[in-house]
């Protein structure tokens, strides 16, 4: 019993951490999002970028950082861009 109590102790931490790591990826991958956009000349991709990067904004502001990094991984196909992960 005191193994699997020390192994889904263990299973936790490293969920945490992992939350912890996509915490501060998204504003990073929301910046790189936000300098492309500006760039961005095709209003309607402009548009619907910016759709996707305010989503994965409140995502991230949600607590739900790995639906946030999904998210800006979407804009940045609509985008055209390659973003920089910190992982």
């Amino acid at each position: 019993m005191k193994k699997v109590m020390a192994l889904l102790a263990v299973v936790m931490m490293l969920g945490a951490g992992a939350g912890v790591a996509f915490a501060k990826e998204c504003p990073l991958l929301i910046k790189q999002l936000k300098d492309a956009s500006a760039k961005e000349k095709d209003t309607k991709k402009k548009g619907d970028a910016d759709k996707l990067i305010a989503k994965a904004q409140k995502e991230h502001e949600d607590g739900k950082h790995a639906d946030s990094v999904k998210t800006a991984d979407d804009a940045a196909k609509v985008l055209g861009v390659k973003l920089e992960h910190k992982q």
